[in-house]
This record gives C-alpha cells, structure tokens and sequence, in this order.
C-alpha cells in the first residue's frame, strides 16, 4: 500500500478546501481502515475525505459536467464523460442477464465497444442507425476503451444517414481494439467449445491470425479459401497474440483473389536447404493446407505445415527429403516451419538418425520434445473428443498430458515407464502440457522412476503479497481456468456464473539475493494456512468483507515470515506447489556467530 501517496492526496484536497491537514491522523485512519478492516485504499481514501468535509460542514465536491460538444470516437480515453455521435455497425449476445445490450459504434475516426446494462437502461440501439450519446462514460474493459451506456445518458437518434467508410487494416498491422480486416479464410479449426460456431485462421499478404465466431450472432458459416472484408471486429490479445471475434452476419464477401502469407505476420524467417526425416505426416485435406506433421533434422524435430500452393510430390513416412525455400516461424509459442510453392523437396538416400535424448520435464519448452515419464494423476475427461488427460512425470517434475481421441491411439497405464518420442509441448496461459497423441510411445514395464512434484527449492521471506490472492474464481471452460473479475468474467468466455473456486498467494519472494515473482498453489496454500478450501468459500460468502476478508487473512499471517517454496519456473514466475514455513534455529544461528566470530551480546 502506498500510503505516503494517499496521505498527500488528502491533504491536497483538504488544502483546496481550506482544511488544514493533519497527516499523522490521516495516517492513523488509514492503517485502521485497511489494516484492520481490509478496507481497499482507493475506499479508505474516499472515507477519509467524506468524513473530514463533513467534519468541517464542506460539501464534497462534485465531478464538473460533462461537456454537450461531441467529440471523435477514436479520440477517447478512458474516465471521461463524452458526448458521441456514431453508426452502430453490430450488437452482440449480452453476455449476462446484468447486460441489456454489447456491440460497437464507429465514427470517421474510430470505432469503439459500447455497453448498456440492463439495470435503468435508457435505450436499446439499433444497427445501423446513428445515435447521439450525452453523458456517456468511457472506461477501460481489457486494456481497451470501452463506452458505458447508462441510466444518466442521453440517447438522441439522428434521423440521417451520414457517409462510413471502413479502414481497411493489414494483418500485420493489426492492434487489439476494433479493426476492419479484408482476408481469405485460410483454415478452418474443429470447435472445441459448444458455443463456439466456427473457428480458424484467416490471412492476407501480410499474415495469418486467428478468428472466432460465437453461436448466436449468426448461424452461417464462412466458406473456406473465401475472401470476406469483416468490417468494424473486435482484435483481441491475449498472451502476445491476437484474435478476430466475428459476426458471420455482417461478414461481405471480396471476388477478388487475395495472396496469403504464410504463417503469423512477420514472424518467418527464411532457412537454408536442410535435410530432415519425416516422422509423421498428416493429410489435412484443405485447400489451402495441404499436409502437417513431423520433421526430424541432426538439429531437432520441427513441426511443419504444407501449404495448398505448394508444388512438391506427397511427402512419406519414414523417409529423408532436402528442403529448400522453406521459413521458419513461431506459432502457438513453438518453431514451425512453413513449406509453400516456393520450397524445392528432394528425396535424399536414407541414413541412420540416432533417437533424440530426453528431456527432463522441468527443462520442456513449446516444441517437439522426447520425454521418459510415468502416469502421475488421470483426471476425468470433459470432452468426447478426448481419450485420457491427467499428468505425468520424471525425477524433476510433472506435466499435465492431452491424448486426443483417434485411430490407434491408446491410454497409458498405470505404473508403467514410458519414452514418448516426437511429444509436442504446448503453451497456454503460461502453462505448458503434452500432446502424446501422436508421440511414439515405447514402455518399459521393468523400469522405474520416482516422479517428483516440484523442481527446485528456495527459501526467502514473502515480501509483497499481489492483489489476486486468496479465494479467487476460475472460468468452468474445458481448457481455460483463467481467473474471473469480481462480476464473474472470463476475457475470453465472458460472463461465467457456473464458476469453480481456487485458492493462492501471489507475491514476491526475496532470497537475499533475488526477488522472485512467485505463486503458491491451492495444496500448498492449505497446508501452509490449515485452511482448506472450503474453509475459504466459507468466508467469503459469508463474511461481510467477502473474499477481501480471505485474502486479508491470509496476508497478516504470512507476509514478512519465511518460508519454504518447491517448484518451478516459468516466464518469471515461480510456480509452488509445496510450500513449508522457516522457524528461527538457535543452534544454527550459534553456529554462524560463532563462524563469524562474534559474540551473542
């Protein structure tokens, strides 16, 4: 908390009304309000101040009014109050029965997400018509500029049809917000996700990235190898990679032909000619993808992707091809290359390739990797499509694991060691997994490992507990988990009242000689706290502060105390999952005074 900040806050507002401040009271009140009652600082502020112009017999000063002079939607910012006047160019599903009306209004000089909450909700908009909006409110939703459309604005319907034309924006150039896009649908991805319509990756001359397509809006399908200019979406980012959430409905298709780039935008590199094996291929059937699969070069194993244009003989399996006109990029966190019309494949005679080692899990990034592990945990599968998920793991660590559903695919059993050849580590959310789906498994029935639960361990003392801990609420999505806003949002999955609970500490752990960025796990956490779970949603839904009384609990037991962590990093982060406290040694302590050569006194 910063309360040398929020104490000359006060006292500046407190000077502007003539009030002399007095700040070791200030900062008394402050200590009580948050220490002692887990009051927000932003809330203890507000208190302070009401109470002290009340004190004085001052009115609290009011916001100034909004101005009536309409200005540029692309010129927003947020915490303003504005008047807009805009075309509504698509509404959207209400993601909650709280939300009367989603979608995106545009001007001439941008376009910006609007929302309209069912509670005194002044007005529905309709698309395509234009709106004056008074006293609207601009905020922040994801990072981005987002209009609130509420009980005190004014809707004014402009009775004429004003000129809009979209901007059309590269792929390449694309940044998270609202965007106008012309490009081909290049794949066309099975869902995963029952409310999911469509999904794929679209591309134009200067890249690929990915679109989603929600039931409910439309139930019409895009055409793949089908040029559309999709006008007015919303671009999100998540992870350092962007999506195209789009409405089918409004959707126009372009007759003329669109060249597409190759992967990601700006993200391949030519190679080299190379030699590699094929380890295993995969006939698409797209017209625009052709083939994907395995490589197998003296440098490592690559995924690869055949692209429609692509004028080269059908590769086989098992056997050695040069390559040459081929790029290299990254997708989904993992090299992958691209073979398009401008790569040259020859087979080459065959030779010897010596298996490729192992790798421990602690040491896995995305990728192709070969990995020797044992069954740790199966969980139970959320999806048809899946044959056994769960985790598995080596001396150094555990791996959640993924084998889909298909023809020769088998479960792994039970107390059996088993190398996976050719595994594919994937990334998401800064987690990573396996996809043994396609991997070579070779068991080892008389072999055994002992698997471990954590990677390396450091003791420090917890020196910043982040907001985000404590009970905290995770999306119920197959394959999502990310935590939920207080009003029960996913920034994927939207509003989500089926939601789970999780337990954590989020902070930093200082060794002496590092600050580590750490997270502590729900096991962890409840044997470090004696607090279970339920213990936790027990407060939180029934406590007046809620899960602010969990996280406050938490916080005044453990902050400034040492202890223990085992488990790995990642990205920065120091995941926990076994956590133990440090109590002071006297005979340790005895032990270094004594080698420093001091004295007790």
């Amino acid at each position: 908390m910063e309360t040398d900040d929020i104490i000359a806050r006060i006292s500046q507002k407190l000077k502007a009304q003539g009030i002399e401040p007095r700040p070791e009271k200030i900062a008394s009140k402050i200590n009580r309000l948050v220490t002692e009652f887990g009051v927000p600082p932003s809330e203890a502020e507000r208190t302070i101040l009401q109470d002290t112009f009340k004190e004085h017999g001052i009115e609290q000063p009011k916001p100034s009014a909004p101005s009536s002079d309409a200005v540029g939607i692309g010129t927003l910012v947020p915490g303003e109050w504005v008047t807009v006047e805009g075309k509504v160019v698509s509404v959207t599903e209400p993601p909650s029965p709280a939300v009367a009306q989603t979608g995106v209004i545009a001007d001439d000089t941008g376009a910006v997400r609007f929302v309209i909450f069912a509670k005194n909700a002044p007005a529905l908009l309709k698309v395509g018509e234009w709106f004056r909006l008074e006293s609207a409110v601009v905020d922040e939703f994801r990072g981005l500029s987002n209009l609130k459309i509420h009980a005190g604005t004014t809707v004014t319907p402009i009775n004429e049809d004003r000129p809009l034309t979209p901007e059309i924006t590269r792929i390449a150039d694309l940044r998270p917000g609202i965007a106008s896009v012309t490009a081909k649908i290049v794949q066309d991805w099975e869902v995963r996700h029952d409310r999911m319509l469509q999904t794929g990756l679209l591309g134009d001359e200067s890249g690929t990235v990915k679109f989603v397509i929600w039931k409910g809006d439309s139930d019409r399908k895009l055409e793949p190898d089908t040029a559309y200019t999709f006008a007015y979406v919303p671009v999100e980012e998540y992870n350092g990679r962007l999506s195209l959430t789009i409405d089918s409905a409004s959707c126009t298709p372009v007759d003329s032909e669109i060249a597409v780039s190759a992967g990601p935008a700006g993200s391949e590199e030519p190679m080299s000619r190379f030699e590699g094996k094929i380890i295993s291929v995969r006939h698409v059937g797209s017209e625009t993808v052709r083939e994907s699969g395995i490589i197998a070069t003296p440098d490592g194993a690559y995924a690869f992707t055949i692209w429609g244009d692509a004028q080269i003989p059908a590769l086989e399996q098992g056997n050695w091809y040069a390559i040459e006109g081929a790029t290299k990029g990254i997708f989904r966190g993992a090299p992958r290359i691209s073979i398009n019309q401008d790569a040259v494949v020859s087979p080459v005679e065959d030779r010897f390739l010596p298996p490729p080692p192992a790798t421990p899990v602690a040491d896995l990034t995305p990728g192709i990797a070969t990995v020797r592990v044992k069954r740790a945990q199966e969980w139970e599968s959320r999806s048809d499509r899946m044959l056994q998920t769960g985790l598995v793991g080596d001396e150094t660590g555990v791996i959640k694991f993924v084998i889909w559903d298909g023809e020769g695919v088998e479960q792994i059993q039970e107390n059996i060691v088993y190398t996976f050849f050719y595994a594919a580590v994937e990334e998401y959310n800064g987690r990573l997994s396996l996809d043994l789906t396609h991997a070579t498994p070779l068991p080892d029935e008389d072999a055994d490992i002992e698997v471990s639960r954590g990677g390396k361990t450091i003791p420090g003392a917890l020196v910043h507990i982040a907001s985000g801990s404590g009970i905290v609420k995770r999306c119920p999505v197959e394959g999502c988990s990310r935590v939920l806003s207080r009003q029960n949002f996913c920034p994927v999955h939207e509003f989500q009242p089926g939601f789970r609970y999780d337990l954590r500490i989020r902070g930093t752990l200082d060794d002496g000689h590092t600050a580590h960025n750490l997270l502590i796990q729900r096991e962890a956490v409840e044997g470090l706290f004696s607090m279970t779970l339920a213990e936790a949603q027990d407060i939180a839904e029934n406590q007046p502060l809620g899960a602010d009384e969990v996280a406050r609990q938490l916080g005044e037991r453990a902050l400034g105390r040492y202890l223990t962590v085992t488990g790995r990093e990642f990205e920065g982060l120091f995941i926990a999952n076994e956590a133990k406290w440090l109590f002071f040694d006297p005979a340790r302590h005895t032990a270094l005074i004594n080698r420093a050569g001091g004295d007790m006194e």
